[in-house]
């Protein structure tokens, strides 16, 4: 297997939601043990659950405020946030960048929300 090199311009760009912007730039398809994306967030990203993956979460500029359960944590840049499988969060960003790594590969079929 050789290595992939994505630049910034050949990310995919993904709208998620009204607040949420996601750049794809490796996926499932590129292997199924770990995925990265960027995303950019402004606003509320629901309430939302992975139930395989380990989602870790970089904050490259902004800030981001991590809501599970009764705990609340606002982080800024250079910041990084673990959330287990299996762990309801919510995400609220303020003109937040942030590198998105799942750990296994992120799967749209994995993941539950709250509408």
């Amino acid at each position: 297997m050789s290595i992939k090199i994505v630049n910034a311009a050949d990310a995919t760009v993904i709208p998620v939601d009204d607040a949420m912007t996601v750049f794809d730039y490796f996926t499932e398809a590129d292997g199924d043990e770990v995925s990265l994306v960027t995303a950019d967030l402004d606003g509320v990203h629901s309430n939302r659950v992975n139930h395989r993956s380990v989602k870790l979460y970089f904050v490259i500029s902004g800030k981001l405020r991590v809501i599970s359960g009764s705990v609340e944590q606002e982080v800024g840049p250079l910041s990084g946030v673990r959330v287990p499988a299996g762990t309801w969060v919510e995400l609220v960003g303020e003109n937040a960048k942030v590198a998105i790594i799942c750990g296994p590969a992120f799967n749209p079929a994995d993941e539950s929300f709250e509408a």
